[in-house]
């Protein structure tokens, strides 16, 4: 066991006392028969294409010509039951969230679209550590989606960023999935409007959940660099100390193992299978993860035909230590795109 699966492991554990302040009263279980056994493209459909944004006055970071837009999701829930409540209770994710940065000014040639991990924020981190060195190395503009229930879509009263979007209230965890992929997939086409001969999508664990969906569903980004994700999220309920309360919870609902596993096995995320080609995805993954488990990993790999992969060393919460060779990486597969 090295310092980056220790790492994680502590992580897991601090959970416990954030997760621990409170859980979902309801799992909406009765619900869920709207979502299983569906085809992909009918469980997250193609969304109306996005030609209007709107800018907003904001504070900027370390990053010049950096702009915060906004666009109404337009979302449409799957289930009459959450229509409901997305309609009245969570009325801050009617509006979706972009934080859009062009280095010097100018369009260049390709834009990145960088997902957020769960519980994230804001993007302030990453436009001071990390945008402006893949802005340089990779030659793009970037874009920072905001997830639902996250950020400026937080509800009030949540106790922090991300609260409501993953738990055992399943109902709304899968409408929160399919929103985060309506969002990015609009903005993809708005920015493909702008005139970027290419445009790529990159996601920090959950964020690289979404962005491998992403590779699923057409039409496709023209490359995606996941970074610590898959798409076999029952067994990371099941094994993930980071998702303990998730789990608690689907048990104090009653459902057990079996019954989780059967969900999530009906669901269909981790038998999704990618249009796009091997060589447009570079996968960056932990070999000593201890949230998103290194072998269910190579298993989807080889189930996705083998597609680019590259493997830092250490675990999911030290991969920053690793931006350079991630980086580097990334910065190759862009070169490629932009060859066409």
């Amino acid at each position: 066991m090295g310092l980056g699966h220790t790492a994680d492991l502590v992580a897991g554990k601090l959970s416990h006392v954030l997760h621990g302040l409170r859980g979902p009263k309801h799992g909406h279980l009765e619900e869920l028969h709207h979502y299983l056994d569906l085809p992909l493209p009918e469980l997250f459909p193609a969304p109306p294409s996005l030609d209007r944004v709107k800018a907003h006055r904001s504070l900027a970071v370390p990053f010049a010509h950096t702009k915060t837009l906004s666009f109404r999701s337009d979302y449409e829930p799957l289930s009459p039951g959450y229509r409901i409540r997305h309609d009245r209770e969570y009325r801050e994710n009617h509006t979706a969230w972009v934080r859009w940065m062009k280095p010097d000014g100018r369009r260049r040639r390709g834009c990145l679209v960088y997902v957020h991990g769960w519980l994230e924020p804001g993007s302030w981190v990453e436009e001071t550590f990390v945008f402006p060195r893949w802005a340089r190395e990779l030659d793009v503009d970037l874009a920072h989606v905001s997830l639902p229930f996250h950020g400026k879509r937080n509800m009030p009263g949540a106790l922090f960023s991300g609260e409501y979007f993953w738990t055992a209230d399943l109902v709304r965890s899968i409408e929160a999935v399919r929103q985060a992929i309506w969002d990015t997939r609009r903005f993809v086409s708005f920015l493909r409007g702008e005139g970027y001969e290419h445009v790529g999508v990159t996601g920090i664990s959950l964020g690289g959940s979404i962005v491998m969906l992403l590779a699923c569903l057409a039409p496709v980004p023209d490359y995606v660099i996941p970074i610590v994700g898959h798409l076999e999220l029952g067994e990371a309920v099941e094994n993930a100390e980071i998702l303990w309360r998730m789990k608690q919870d689907l048990e104090r609902f009653g459902v057990d193992e079996i019954g989780r596993r059967r969900i999530f096995s009906r669901l269909g995320l981790d038998s999704a299978r990618p249009l796009l080609p091997g060589d447009r995805q570079l996968w960056i993954e932990a070999q000593e993860d201890a949230h998103i488990d290194p072998e269910l990993v190579r298993k989807q790999w080889e189930a996705w035909g083998r597609p680019g992969i590259h493997w830092i060393p250490g675990g999911h919460m030290t991969f920053p230590l690793h931006l350079a060779e991630i980086t580097r990486n990334m910065a190759a597969l862009v070169r490629r795109v932009d060859r066409g």
